[in-house]
């Protein structure tokens, strides 16, 4: 009986000091195989294989790119994608999608389990256990090895054995994300109402002057080539123009009751006006920008004047009243009405507080900061489709008060050239813009 026993540890014996044997000898072929590594190993800080579709985060002290550029904060803290491990140029470098400058290795810390730093001490420790228990197995099982015994142990082995799960190496489809922005901005250029009036008058082109806070918001993906977004904000500005007119002839009848007849005859030489108004805006407005920096912004506008002063200078005025019945004429008379001859007055426009709808546009550049912030500078454009504008005078720059309707004296009352002649009123104004963007990703 005790024979028996015995021989049955012994083929115990045998099989545990083959199936280690065999261990052994599979150890020494991988580690054989590990040594044939290409030119360029890439691998963490733990030791892990670094390989394409490894999901990774950038080291918050890392601060520059391979290529020598300042890194922007929105790549912090975030998770990123392998994309592509060095080319002919950057052999070294790792490029993360969504990320399209070449990041050093060492800055990239693991996210799969496998390959963090903990998962590789365990498996080094794991593998050192073996090695060793293998070594210590290996002196009993070269002296007992036998064929069928050998046979087993392979077959035992086989059986146990379970082939490690291939991973999914297809990177995943790439996630919307957000970016806001807030601008601050100043544009300045050429601008006029175009006033439309009767009579005709010259419309020379003056200037403007405004203060751009816009919020915009934008939708895009890692790979979109465009950014697509929706801007608005308000606008404080001022602009001013000028309207000359020449040779104007105005002339009216009065009569009385008793059927007494005033012919008034009226003629300046030049009327100079300068219009102005402070002004708010409230765009409404697509906003495209490509990677390479350019922009282009798209839209409506709300313009709406809440302060529109004016000067105007009467040059050579002369007032003529003929008296229909007695043939009398009188020519700036104190009695009948008189204007000094360089007359000039200060007042403000009827058309305070009519809303103008305007189409606009700003073209430009963008340049990205270190910051992940951005300056630009670009040209704009506004013209007004609509105003609610509407003229309701009587349609005179000098209307004169006979002495019977006053009582005493004639009075002259001088009306501005908008509130008399102007019958519609436009919008345009072009120049260059400049601004600093703050953007943050969400």
């Amino acid at each position: 009986m005790k024979t028996i026993m015995n021989n049955k540890m012994l083929k115990v014996s045998l099989l545990v000091a083959i199936f280690a044997t065999i261990q052994v000898s599979l150890m020494k072929a991988q580690t054989a195989d590990a040594t044939q590594q290409p030119a360029v190993e890439f691998v963490y800080g733990s030791g892990a294989a670094m390989e394409l579709g490894d999901t990774v985060m950038i080291h918050k002290d890392s601060l520059r790119y391979i290529t020598g550029e300042r890194m922007s904060s929105w790549v912090y803290g975030v998770p990123h994608t392998i994309r592509q491990l060095g080319t002919k140029t950057k052999p070294t470098g790792v490029l993360l999608r969504g990320i399209y400058s070449w990041i050093a290795q060492g800055s990239l810390i693991p996210l799969n389990a496998d390959k963090t730093q903990e998962a590789m001490d365990a498996k080094r420790a794991a593998e050192a256990a073996a090695i060793e228990a293998a070594r210590a197995a290996e002196a009993a099982a070269l002296a007992a090895a036998e064929a069928a015994a050998a046979e087993a142990a392979r077959a035992k082995m086989m059986e146990e054995f379970v082939e490690e799960e291939v991973k999914d190496t297809v990177p995943p489809a790439p996630q919307p994300f957000q970016i806001n922005r807030f601008t601050i901005g100043a544009r300045g250029g050429l601008a006029s109402l175009l006033p439309q009036s009767q009579p005709d008058m010259t419309t020379a082109f003056g200037f403007d002057a405004l203060l751009d806070l816009q919020y915009a918001h934008y939708w895009a993906k890692a790979d979109d080539k465009v950014r697509l977004g929706l801007l608005t904000g308000l606008s404080v500005g001022y602009m001013q123009y000028q309207q000359p007119m020449k040779k104007i002839r105005e002339g009216f009848d009065y009569a009385t009751a008793a059927g007494l007849e005033t012919q008034y005859a009226i003629s300046v030489d030049e009327i100079s006006t300068v219009n102005s108004q402070l002004q708010l805006e409230v765009p409404i407005m697509f906003s495209l920008v490509s990677p390479k920096g350019l922009f282009l912004n798209v839209g409506p506008k709300l313009i709406l004047p809440v302060y529109t002063p004016y000067t105007q200078t009467l040059t050579n005025t002369t007032i003529t009243a003929t008296d229909v019945l007695t043939g009398n004429v009188m020519t700036d008379n104190i009695v009948m009405g008189v204007l000094d001859k360089d007359y000039t007055q200060k007042g403000l426009n009827a058309h305070q507080y009519d809303l103008t709808i305007a189409v606009g546009g700003e073209l430009g550049y963008e340049h990205q900061l270190q910051s992940g912030h951005s300056v630009s500078v670009g040209l704009y454009a506004n013209y007004g489709v609509y105003s609610t504008y509407t003229n309701s005078t009587n349609g005179r720059v000098i209307d004169v008060k006979h002495p019977l309707e006053t009582g005493a004296l004639g009075e002259v009352i001088v009306n501005s050239i908008n509130n008399a002649y102007v019958n519609k009123l436009c919008y345009f104004d072009a120049g260059l813009k400049v601004a600093f963007h703050l953007n943050w990703k969400k």
